[in-house]
């Protein structure tokens, strides 16, 4: 019974605290692998979804003629634009200095790292969203193109980079 107390307060079994110090590795290494292992499971869970989004909108809207939106497809390129520039402002002037060799604690770099990857991958996964719609919505299929070229070249720009100075996660 009092097992079960401190697991559920948060608190490991001594057994289980000593498994997970005796696993060979350092913890910044630990942290640094953990932080890899997030971002790339998300990095092309979302990337495939781009995918997805595609295929989706091409069997919705396949026998579908083009209709008159007006100016919606140009309200959705300048949304766009605005976020292409926020993923671009976050991915080259936010995240360098957190990549860059730092004195600070490496756990809250990599926290903040995440962070701020995620925030780039789901903005670069909404510019794609946004040819979606547009598309579902009645716009052409050349009306869709650049939203997924430029959601693809963003999560190319954003492809998650470990800091500096400790080499290999996968060591």
């Amino acid at each position: 019974m009092q097992q079960a107390l401190r697991i559920s307060a948060g608190q490991l079994p001594p057994a289980a605290q000593n498994s997970a110090m005796d696993s060979g590795q350092p913890p910044a290494r630990r942290d640094l692998k953990t932080y890899r292992l997030v971002l790339l499971v998300v990095y092309f869970t979302l990337l495939a979804a781009v995918g997805m989004y595609w295929f989706v909108q091409e069997l919705v809207a396949a026998d579908r003629e083009p209709a008159e939106l007006g100016l919606l497809p140009t309200v959705f390129l300048v949304v766009g634009a605005s976020t292409v520039m926020g993923v671009l402002v976050l991915r080259f002037s936010l995240i360098p200095p957190l990549l860059s060799a730092a004195t600070t604690e490496l756990a809250p770099r990599l926290a903040r790292l995440r962070a701020y990857y995620i925030v780039c991958f789901a903005l670069a996964e909404a510019v794609a969203l946004y040819g979606f719609v547009l598309r579902v919505l009645g716009s052409s299929h050349e009306d869709t193109i650049p939203f997924y070229l430029a959601a693809v070249v963003l999560f190319v720009l954003c492809f998650p980079r470990t800091p500096e100075g400790l080499g290999s996660p996968m060591a």
